[in-house]
């Protein structure tokens, strides 16, 4: 993968009915793609002393991409492949939690007695 991925290049976003994080392509050729991540995995080769990240996704809104298309296409994979590996880089280098949201919206917690 030759294309240098960036936290400008993709947002976290969440439902509002469901329990979920997920992360929208806000850059390049799938922009507005909306997606969450599976299972991830970490594989090393005892030879060459190498990683590989393997995981799943499941595609929340295609924005006009056929699901198809998405799912057979290896760039788009490796692209997702290089915004995990930059999310997971990023969460390490500054100590964030993966998927942290910082919300506008003011909370109020009523006071128990």
């Amino acid at each position: 993968m030759n294309e240098v991925i960036t936290t400008e290049d993709y947002k976290f976003i969440e439902s509002n009915d469901e329990d979920w994080y997920a992360v929208e392509l806000t850059s390049g050729k799938w922009k507005g793609v909306k997606y969450i991540y599976g299972k991830v995995t970490v594989k090393e080769s005892p030879e060459t002393g190498l990683a590989t990240l393997g995981f799943t996704w499941n595609p929340i809104d295609t924005n006009g991409f056929e699901d198809d298309d998405l799912l057979n296409d290896i760039k788009f994979k490796n692209y997702l492949g290089g915004v995990l590996q930059n999310i997971i880089e990023d969460s390490l280098d500054n100590g964030a939690q993966i998927g942290n949201i910082k919300s506008n919206s003011n909370t109020y917690i009523e006071p128990s007695d």
